[in-house]
């Protein structure tokens, strides 16, 4: 087991170095989900494995660097914009469920397996939710989530870094020097505020909070950050582990051979996420002008993909990380707490109406 996991992480750091000598956007996350991936695939006779606190250590640690960037300013920033938090929210799910009632037309799945599958709410808390109502094809819904968080993963960097939003990707995609440390230099307070990062993920598990090591230390650290005005940056080298980390993880889910579904809605699947992330650069538009913020700012605020991989991408281009935060985080929190209410009331309805 533990050569098959140091198999596996040279494989991803051998990826990620490929890619930054390629100089391609977010290096070292796509770099190792491709490299592993590639690997599976090439090489059967070893089975890659990942421990999960492998990706757990490495949401604490952005939810580390995203903490960072908060301050008393932002937060009022955060508060001022909630309004727009909440109509953007609306915008994304009510657009989500129009492409979810266009895959039901064309394949036959049922809606309710479609509609959970293409709001983005992440794959782990829409499988529960799947669970939880009746006649909802569970595989329907792990392609369709599986393949919006993949093509966010790859199309939003490169839309980013691209010349049409006029991206730049400082240093070698990891964090900009402006915004973070380098190398593994530590003081008394970084290691303190790891410790508390742990803690705050732990503790956020406990009380069952969503993506507890991630929200965790957003909370603990973003506190702290907050009162004090500043706190220590994160080593760089801890971002690049923390990048192949979550790209590892990743490449595990890009396996839909053993899904049943044809070719065709798997396609299907990652067409609509492209077609999500479109609208979200639309959005992104109205945002920036609403706001008044940076365009690559709004749109990766409004980009359907994981906190944790936004923020990555925001790193490295110095975005206002604490303004995606809030965004993605509103985004979150109302998917999980107010949409499954609707949609189970919803949907129980249209049982009690075809019965």
């Amino acid at each position: 087991m533990l050569v098959n996991v140091l198999i596996t992480l040279l494989t991803g750091l051998g990826g990620g170095f490929v890619f930054t000598l390629l100089n391609i956007p977010l290096s070292w996350l796509l770099g190792s989900m491709t490299a592993v991936f590639i690997f599976s695939k090439l090489v059967k006779t070893v089975q890659l494995a990942m421990p999960p606190y492998f990706r757990n250590i490495g949401l604490i640690i952005i939810g580390y660097t995203i903490a960072q960037s908060f301050s008393k300013d932002t937060v009022m920033e955060i508060i001022h914009q909630l309004p727009s938090m909440f109509l953007m929210t609306i915008s994304v799910i009510l657009f989500s469920v129009l492409l979810a009632f266009l895959l039901t037309r064309i394949t036959g799945i049922s809606f309710r397996s479609t509609l959970i599958g293409s709001i983005p709410g992440g794959l782990s808390q829409m499988l529960v939710l799947g669970e939880e109502l009746k006649n909802v094809n569970l595989t329907v819904v792990t392609i369709l989530q599986v393949s919006r968080l993949l093509s966010v993963i790859f199309i939003v960097p490169f839309l980013v870094f691209s010349p049409i939003l006029n991206g730049t990707n400082s240093t070698d995609g990891v964090i900009s020097s402006s915004s973070g440390g380098s190398g593994v230099e530590l003081d008394w307070r970084l290691v303190l505020l790891l410790g508390l990062a742990g803690v705050s993920a732990v503790l956020a598990k406990k009380i069952k909070l969503p993506t507890p090591y991630l929200l965790g230390p957003i909370i603990g650290v973003g506190t702290v950050a907050i009162l004090m005005n500043s706190i220590p940056h994160m080593p760089s080298i801890f971002i690049v582990l923390a990048q192949v980390f979550l790209g590892i993880y990743f490449s595990f889910m890009m396996d839909f051979e053993n899904s049943g579904n044809p070719a065709k809605f798997v396609i299907l699947s990652f067409l609509t996420s492209i077609v999500l992330v479109l609208f979200a650069l639309v959005l992104g538009v109205g945002l920036m002008y609403l706001h008044g913020i940076q365009f690559v700012t709004a749109f990766i605020s409004m980009a359907p993909g994981g906190m944790a991989e936004m923020a990555l991408v925001g790193q490295a281009i110095d975005a206002q990380l604490a303004i995606v935060t809030g965004y993605h985080l509103f985004r979150i929190l109302f998917i999980l707490f107010v949409v499954p209410s609707i949609l189970k009331w919803i949907l129980k309805r249209d049982e009690l109406s075809g019965a």
